[in-house]
């Protein structure tokens, strides 16, 4: 990140001019060097400037984010890209620097490509200083509570390798890599140049972060290891104090050297009295020890990392171990371990904590409630599926849920109480509407019928009215007419067939009553509500309410409290703060009290209205 912002401020372009002698584009390196160098010390100063604010701002929230599932697959992937990046030095290999995506991927390629080329002498020194190195370290670990301290084999392989290379000239007879020259002294302090800030903002932001978020990964997996805290703004604090400084001597944006770091605490450096001394070293190295490890092998440094990356790199049976406990926390491992493999740790850290976001939120969404019943002869409600012996009480729905209430998961609460409670109040309420709607239409289909009956009726009565007055002309016909009788036939009910039929009786409709009464929401794991799950509430309670079903609230959080009065729970016409209840076995007894109330109420209205009746019959007999 670093060398694309040197590229970018410094092309080699700006450093090149043609040599009329040499006929040919010369570049001066010394020159563009110097010039890069400045610009990474610009670099590193605003990224210190940027991580001194976050530390002030009490930006170390952000190591919440940072699980130890996605923290040990990092680590892993960052131990192993550093073991491959080091063999190229252990076989004596000359393999081209990588950076970015696939880096690790490309450069261990090239060295499958160039095992028939592997220096011998090279890898001889590299697998002896391997299996001294090792076996010391074992006889440490298991000698530890006698040795007063840790046997450093690390310094005396390093002094015993250069003492070896250099007089036998053995770098030049096998031509092997060594570490070479070493300028000696401090380098001049610069002004960092704050006009171009402007242009490496954005890298310097990232760099912030990114090297923040390795530091404390590596920081909190030792502390883990030896029983300590990490304050996570105290990091970023010493890390931008550590860049500022460093800033003015052209130094790179400073991160924790992770195999350094795992070698100090192999070596049992477990303080910082040991930071101390590698800082001294590396002083002393630079002011005059460096001359003197121009021969050493780098074969034998690489050696030294890859030992010291046992621990790490037995971590990569962590899924196996992970998948049996929590599939979850295997995922985040994985996509973490990977994204950092491949696509480098910037990337890696971006990815693996975006990951363990989306993982949170998938635990939060997806949280499946529990119908919960009353454990005989106690005032305690438990899941009935944990729980054997446990009660149903008779028209109330007790529903336990244990997340956040917020945007994501406020519908999927809602269906688990559906599902839980086996009543949907919408398709019910839907379902009465579409009831009273048929029941409407009967009454006026039946006000149609009486309708076309009383004029079936009244056309009835006008036929017999003629009949009648026909009969008595007849008759008086008849006795003026005896000579020729005749008899005559009149049909008095045409077009009237069935005046006495009875028409079928409508079917009849039944609106079927609700399987309860009161439905209770223990509410104990709902840490947090926003204004998506208040409504959500609102409505349910509003449903529930249209049906005749009372809506409780049980063991809700100070928290949550102040939440849904804010949220405007409790405003006229939503949930009354009389439905609130401080446990589940208070909202059930005063649910079984209102019922009784409420059952003999009707009763005596009922006893009112057939006393009434009676009354009444009596004054009719009278």
């Amino acid at each position: 990140m670093v060398g694309m912002v040197c590229l970018h401020l410094a092309p080699e372009s700006d450093f090149s001019h043609f040599n009329e002698t040499l006929n040919a584009t010369v570049v001066d390196t010394e020159q563009m060097n110097e010039v890069r160098l400045g610009i990474s010390g610009t670099l590193a100063c605003l990224t210190a400037v940027i991580q001194i604010s976050l530390g002030f701002m009490q930006f170390g929230f952000v190591a919440i984010y940072l699980s130890e599932s996605f923290i040990r697959g990092f680590m892993t992937a960052a131990g192993l890209q550093i073991l491959i990046s080091v063999l190229k030095y252990i076989f004596g290999i000359k393999v081209p620097p990588y950076s970015g995506p696939l880096a690790a991927i490309y450069t261990l390629v090239d060295i499958f490509r160039g095992l028939p080329e592997t220096n011998v002498a090279s890898l001889v020194f590299a697998l002896v200083s391997s299996v001294v190195l090792i076996a010391v370290k074992e006889l440490n670990a298991r000698y530890r509570h006698k040795l007063p301290f840790p046997f450093p084999m690390e310094i005396i392989i390093v002094v015993v390798s250069t003492a070896i290379s250099g007089p036998l000239h053995l770098p030049e007879k096998y031509h092997m890599d060594i570490v070479g020259e070493i300028p000696l002294g401090f380098p001049a302090p610069i002004l960092p140049k704050v006009s171009q800030w402007e242009e490496m903002l954005g890298t310097a932001f990232s760099l912030a972060v990114v090297g923040y978020v390795i530091n404390l990964a590596m920081g909190r997996t030792l502390a883990a290891k030896h029983g300590y805290d990490v304050d996570p703004n105290q990091e970023m604090l010493a890390l931008g104090c550590s860049n500022f400084l460093g800033s003015f001597f052209k130094i790179h944006v400073i991160c924790c050297a992770l195999s350094v770091t795992l070698a100090v605490d192999s070596a049992g450096g477990t303080s910082q009295f040991a930071s101390l001394c590698v800082m001294l070293v590396v002083m002393v190295t630079m002011l005059s020890l460096g001359a003197f490890l121009k021969p050493l092998p780098k074969s034998v440094l690489g050696a030294l990392i890859a030992v010291n990356l046992k621990n790490t790199l037995l971590q990569l049976s962590d899924p196996y171990y992970l998948w049996k406990k929590s599939r979850l926390d295997c995922c985040v491992w994985v996509v973490s371990f990977l994204a950092t493999f491949f696509l480098s740790l910037p990337y890696g850290v971006a990815v693996g904590v975006s990951f363990s976001i989306l993982v949170v939120i998938f635990k939060t969404q997806f949280r499946n409630g529990s119908a919960v019943a009353q454990i005989m002869d106690t005032d305690i409600y438990k899941n009935p599926k944990v729980y054997s012996k446990v009660i149903s009480i008779t028209g109330v729905k007790i529903v336990n849920y244990c997340s956040p209430l917020y945007f994501a998961n406020a519908e999927m609460f809602r269906q688990r109480v559906i599902k839980k409670t086996g009543l949907d109040p919408g398709k019910l309420i839907l379902a009465r509407r579409k009831f009273l709607e048929k029941e409407e239409k009967g009454k006026e289909k039946e006000e149609r019928k009486e309708e076309r009956k009383e004029a079936r009726k009244r056309k009835s009565s006008s036929l017999v009215t003629m009949k009648s007055q026909i009969i008595s002309q007849l008759e008086m016909q008849d006795d003026f007419d005896t000579s020729s009788p005749h008899t005559s036939y009149v049909n008095f009910h045409s077009g009237d067939d069935n005046v006495g039929e009875q028409d079928p009786p409508p079917p009849t409709l039944e609106l079927k009553p609700t399987p309860f009464h009161t439905l209770i929401l223990d509410l104990p794991g709902v840490c947090f509500m926003d204004l998506t799950g208040i409504n959500t509430l609102i409505k349910m309670n509003s449903s529930y309410t249209t049906l005749g079903i009372k809506l409780y609230l049980a063991n809700v959080q100070a928290q949550v409290y102040e939440e849904l009065e804010a949220g405007g729970a409790f405003d006229d016409g939503n949930i009354s703060r009389s439905n609130l209840f401080i446990s589940v076995h208070d909202a059930v007894v005063f649910a079984q009290q209102s019922s009784a109330e409420r059952r003999v109420s009707r009763e005596e209205l009922y006893s009112n209205i057939n006393v009434e009746k009676d009354l009444e019959q009596e004054m009719f007999e009278h």
